[in-house]
């Protein structure tokens, strides 16, 4: 062996892939700069994708810290679910390659890329735009889909779904009964036909401030996006105690026939407090039941209604969390299932009224708190995996 020559070149490089495939991305990275040879083969499209279905899925949340001073979101922060779970206490650092540029909200993640919304503020017709970024490699993307939204619907609030469908990424917008499709594989928008409901909008309250963000964004699964609607009400519920039961129903859009169908919640639940979420592979719908009461539906078998099982039934008592100063108008207390341990013996949920998440611990029913100095808005934490994809 010359005194340069690699070690690593005495092996084969099928046994040299074979051994990357087993590590994880921040350790493979620190292998592209050892020789031109592992970076091109760490660069190659069928290592990443190889990569990407071959390792454990050592599960994130992304994390979006809080800037009380200036009222804004200050970044995003990737942290291992292990971590959390350790519940240890720690402060969040934002890394160099996990900025938000001059976008402001974090859409989602699919296969390791994070999709952000960026959008102008002046006056009149306003400048939307969408990028994709791999907070891991440090990739972002240019400004894409860039479109302009007419005066009457500026500042509309858009509920925006970040998906990996058919081969290739997309975002689906909904603002006012209207909904598109973005596609990377084209770059290009494709409008849908109109939305047959009207969306459930209610208002949580954040710092005493009543906001929407993260409320009834839609959520994907196997090729649909499913969104929580009306079928004969206002669009803005403007008091909780106003909405019937019976009005409440699923919208679910097929991206492949785009079409709608409509799937009914569970029978007898509550209405105050209703989501849905989805979590390894499966639909659920939880709500507050009597104000006393957290409890979670799953729906085994998607698209049957009769599938529905009850999952879980929480006391507050339980959870130890403050109902005091509920409110007919907005949701003083708002829960929110983020995501399951991997081994699915621990929920994560989170709330608006507290500092830190809430570990459930569903084998024996004790809930603790997570131990993150940070200000985080934790209910609208995403779920996350690392890997090259970009």
């Amino acid at each position: 062996m010359t005194e340069h020559s690699n070690p690593t070149d005495l092996f084969p490089n099928d046994l040299i892939t074979k051994i990357l495939l087993l590590l994880n991305v921040k350790s493979i990275l620190r292998f592209k700069c050892v020789s031109k040879s592992r970076n091109t083969l760490i660069s190659d499209s069928i290592f990443v994708k190889l990569h990407l279905q071959l390792l454990p899925q050592n599960k994130h949340l992304l994390l979006i810290p809080f800037d009380p001073k200036n009222n804004q979101n200050s970044g995003i922060v990737s942290f291992p679910i292990c971590r959390l779970l350790e519940n240890k206490s720690v402060t969040l650092v934002n890394e160099p390659n996990m900025h938000m540029k001059d976008c402001s909200r974090v859409i989602g993640s699919c296969n390791g890329l994070v999709c952000l919304l960026g959008f102008s503020s002046t006056i009149g017709p306003q400048d939307i735009w969408i990028r994709l970024c791999n907070p891991i490699t440090g990739f972002v993307s240019e400004k894409l889909g860039s479109f302009r939204q007419s005066r009457q619907h500026a500042f509309k609030r858009l509920r925006c779904t970040f998906c990996y469908h058919n081969s290739t990424y997309k975002v689906v917008v909904y603002c006012c009964k209207e909904v598109k499709v973005f596609s990377l594989g084209d770059n290009s928008w494709r409008n849908i036909q109109k939305f047959p409901l009207f969306i459930f909008n209610y208002m949580v309250v954040f710092n005493d401030i009543p906001v929407n963000e993260g409320v009834n964004e839609g959520v994907y699964l196997r090729g649909t996006v499913n969104w929580l609607a009306f079928r004969n009400k206002l669009e803005r519920v403007q008091c909780l105690n106003d909405v019937d039961v019976e009005e409440l129903v699923i919208v679910s859009l097929d991206l492949g026939t785009e079409t709608y169908r409509q799937l009914l919640p569970p029978l007898g639940f509550d209405v105050v407090g209703p989501t849905i979420v989805v979590l390894m592979e499966c639909l659920y719908f939880s709500y507050h039941f009597e104000r006393s009461y957290f409890v979670m539906w799953k729906m085994t078998e998607f698209g049957v209604e009769e599938s529905w099982t009850q999952f879980v039934k929480i006391s507050y008592q339980n959870l130890q969390v403050n109902t005091f100063g509920w409110s007919v108008m907005y949701l003083r207390l708002f829960l929110f299932p983020l995501c399951f341990s991997e081994n699915g013996d621990t929920l994560i949920l989170a709330s608006n009224k507290e500092k830190q998440a809430i570990l459930y611990n569903l084998r024996d029913g004790t809930a603790t708190r997570t131990s993150v100095t940070n200000n985080i808005k934790w209910y609208i934490s995403k779920d996350y995996v690392e890997s090259f994809v970009q």
